[in-house]
């Protein structure tokens, strides 16, 4: 016989709130580990338990927000008896992205340390020791990215 728990009792006790695209529910969200190599980390990895029937469709690459983060699965599968879904997530940026939106997608304003104002067609990222900012060519003497 199989047992018929009710999971939105127990989320409701432990859970924050998920979302990604239409679909709002509770998970519950584990802090991180993190894989060192080294003294250097190379990745944080957050674990997710959630609903199957709310995010067991989800796959690689999918966007979530949790609890007001945004993050990117890196996982998915089912546990125990498939009634919850185990989704490794990854943290993204930027923070401000929309929940559900595509988490690869952001602008070159989005990030800290650079500061664009101007660019035109054929301008370079250069460091100024502190910041990346749009700049000219300066005829390959220096490492630099082409702003499009």
């Amino acid at each position: 016989m199989a047992l018929t728990e009710d999971l939105s009792l127990f989320l409701a006790d432990f859970g924050v709130t998920v979302t990604s695209g239409a679909v709002t529910g509770l998970g519950i969200l584990d802090m991180p580990g993190q894989v060192v190599a080294g003294e250097m980390i190379i990745t944080t990895d957050y674990r997710l338990t959630a609903k199957t029937s709310e995010f067991g469709g989800l796959i690689y690459g999918a966007a979530v927000t949790v609890d007001g983060i945004n993050y990117q699965v890196r996982d998915a599968m089912k546990i125990d008896d498939g009634e919850f879904t185990e989704l490794m997530l990854m943290r993204v940026a930027p923070e401000s992205s929309a929940a559900g939106q595509d988490p690869r997608q952001f602008g070159l304003g989005d990030l800290a340390d650079v500061d664009v104002a101007g660019a035109q067609a054929g301008d370079v990222l250069v460091n100024d020791g502190a910041n990346w900012v749009d700049g000219q060519d300066d005829n390959g003497t220096a490492v630099a990215v082409a702003l499009s």
